[in-house]
């Protein structure tokens, strides 16, 4: 192999991990064949090492392959997550269902749960799900009002 497509290679795996949400080097060479790269798993490995790339734990308590950072590794969001993120909004009773991207639930609930606002009386999350439980008679409108200021995605 030359190395110009070495090259070619470690740019396109630099391109595709700060694009890609990748939990394995399957998934990665997938995407590598997708872009033309016939690759071994150890050829891979050795790759991702030269490039300093690791996995890193995300939010919803995955690991995917990260890009170094100033010493540190961080994910960087694909642009499939940010163009995919369906913040969602829905009552059933006293019930409001809010639905969010995938690892994002637990920091609604949280942040829910943190708020001085009398008419939630608690959460319970999931991934990309949260239930708020709203006290008696609490306007629905009212309630989504402060949940948009609280999460400007929401819609």
């Amino acid at each position: 192999m030359e190395k110009s497509d070495k090259k070619k290679r470690l740019q396109t795996i630099r391109k595709i991990v700060s694009m890609h949400s990748l939990e394995s080097q399957e998934e990665l060479l997938a995407e590598l064949r997708e872009e033309g790269f016939v690759s071994t798993q150890t050829t891979l490995s050795r790759d991702l090492k030269q490039l300093r790339i690791s996995k890193v734990r995300v939010r919803n308590g995955h690991s995917v392959y990260a890009l170094p950072r100033e010493g540190q590794f961080e994910p960087v969001p694909t642009i499939q997550e940010i163009n995919q993120a369906k913040w969602r909004l829905n009552f059933s009773g006293n019930l409001m269902v809010v639905h969010t991207p995938p690892g994002h639930a637990g920091m609604v609930a949280y942040d829910v749960d943190n708020q001085k606002y009398s008419i939630f009386l608690g959460t319970v999350a999931g991934d990309d799900t949260v239930i708020v439980v709203l006290a008696e008679g609490t306007d629905r409108e009212a309630a989504a009002k402060i949940m948009r200021e609280l999460f400007p995605k929401l819609n």
